[in-house]
């Protein structure tokens, strides 16, 4: 996914070497929520990336929606065989 993909719900503020502090938009967020299989909780996963450059606010992070389902990721993959001519 590049940043292009990415949908923002966020920023971070790092304060010192051990905090950062977020702020999170519900609005960005409320479509991107899913049930948890194994305890029907609702929950939202995302991911925290730092900014390359510190922005006119003092923003040090940006936080994003992290869409990437292991169920589809595990459907998609085929084992790969002896055959397939690889160098290892």
């Amino acid at each position: 996914m590049d940043n292009n993909d990415r949908i923002f719900v966020g920023y971070g503020k790092q304060i010192n070497e051990f905090y950062t502090t977020l702020l999170l938009t519900e609005e960005d967020m409320k479509n991107h929520y899913f049930t948890n299989k194994y305890n029907g909780k609702r929950q939202i996963r995302l991911t925290l990336g730092k900014k390359r450059q510190v922005d006119q606010h003092g923003r040090t992070h940006t936080i994003w929606v992290n869409d990437f389902n292991t169920e589809e990721q595990k459907e998609g993959k085929k084992p790969v065989s002896a055959g397939d001519h690889l160098p290892f």
